[in-house]
């Protein structure tokens, strides 16, 4: 017999299973109720879900800005060092290159 103490663990249901719960929730002849206890979830749940995922879809649908995305400050030091040590680095090809060829100042 099972005290207030004691709890069941946790199920875990993965996206795909989500997902499928959802959609025999809105393509079957089933309630919403027939569909929460066939799979052992509270109707609570399933609602939940449901909002979780039309929250994702809006947010997948809307178009996507156009052009360059803005680079954060961080970003944009990265890139300048990076522009810096290019320049070092054909800075230094050029000094080899010429000690190669015997021209050196």
């Amino acid at each position: 017999m099972e005290t207030d103490n004691e709890t069941k663990p946790r199920r875990q249901f993965s996206a795909e299973t989500k997902l499928q719960i959802l959609k025999e929730g809105c393509t079957t002849n089933l309630t919403i109720s027939q569909v929460c206890d066939q799979y052992q979830i509270s109707p609570t749940l399933f609602y939940q879900w449901e909002r979780i995922a039309d929250r994702a879809a809006m947010s997948a649908l809307q178009g996507q800005p156009r052009g360059r995305k803005e680079l954060r400050s961080s970003e944009e030091a990265l890139l300048a060092e990076v522009l810096r040590l290019r320049e070092v680095i054909a800075e230094l090809s050029s000094e080899n290159l010429q000690l190669k060829k015997g021209r050196w100042r």
